[in-house]
Order: C-alpha cells, then sequence, then structure tokens
C-alpha cells in the first residue's frame, strides 16, 4: 500500500442504526479492507468500492455513511457529495476508517428508453420534466409544452 492513498473497512450486507446523537451501531453483515488513491471522486469511490465487493457498477449503485471520529466519539456521516468525500480521503490518509456500504440494485424502468433520472425530474415537477422527458422530442422547448 502507498502512503498517498486513503484506507477504509468496508462494512456491507448488514444493518446500520444511527441514534439520535449521529452515533452509529453495525449488525451482522461482513467486512473487507479497501485502499484507494487520495484523489478519487465519489463516482470514483463508489465505483472501486462496487468493483472491491464484486458487484457489477452498471446493475448496482452504493449509498456510503462513514464512521468519522469527533473527539473521543465517533458519528455517522452520509457521503453524498464530492466535498464530504474529499474531507474523508484526507482522514483516511492518517487513519483507519470505516465506512458503511449499502448495496442496492439498479432500477431498469421498463425498455431501458427512457434516461434513469427521469423518476427524480417526475417527483419535482410532474408535468412539465415529464413531457419534456418522455415526449416525441428532446429538444422542444418547455414553453410550447405548457400551453
Amino acid at each position: 500500500m502507498s502512503g498517498r492513498g486513503a484506507t477504509f473497512v468496508l462494512m456491507y450486507g448488514g444493518e446500520l442504526k444511527v441514534d439520535t446523537n449521529f452515533t452509529p451501531s453495525y449488525f451482522g453483515g461482513r467486512s473487507r479492507p479497501l485502499h484507494v488513491p487520495r484523489n478519487c471522486n465519489l463516482e470514483q469511490l463508489k465505483f472501486r468500492i462496487l468493483r472491491a465487493l464484486k458487484y457489477d457498477p452498471s446493475k448496482y449503485s452504493v449509498k456510503l455513511v462513514c464512521r468519522m471520529p469527533v473527539g473521543n466519539e465517533y458519528v455517522a456521516s452520509e457521503v453524498e457529495d464530492d466535498e464530504v468525500c474529499e474531507v474523508l480521503l484526507c482522514q483516511a490518509a492518517t487513519e483507519l476508517l470505516i465506512m458503511y456500504v449499502d448495496v442496492e440494485e439498479i432500477e431498469v424502468l421498463g425498455d431501458n428508453t427512457n434516461p434513469p433520472n427521469l423518476q427524480r425530474y417526475e417527483t419535482s415537477c410532474p408535468a412539465e420534466r415529464d413531457d419534456v422527458v418522455a415526449g416525441p422530442s428532446r429538444v422542444e422547448p418547455v414553453e410550447e409544452l405548457l400551453d
């Protein structure tokens, strides 16, 4: 292992519980060490984790929660963007961190002709986005669809 990377213990296949003070507890499952370069972004980290756990990254996604030291205690921190990922990678370069991994199968929508983020658009603004994304032309202006 290079000294320029970050090292995690991946906890997976079990159940994560977080109390009201954000203190994590993990029950069951398995563990595995993972060493990654410090220059990873969040998508690259997720890809490396899926590959390390023998999951196909095109068929599965992960939700990541890291156990972070705060004083003499630990808190759970969801890894949801590149900024949080960068902080974790810096911390994991100097000490071993525990990463709780929840692997989820990617849902395939019907005939797979719709983009994977269609659900997000439907929940944010159903009428306008649904027509633009699923309509006959993806370049139709939204104003025409509102008339």
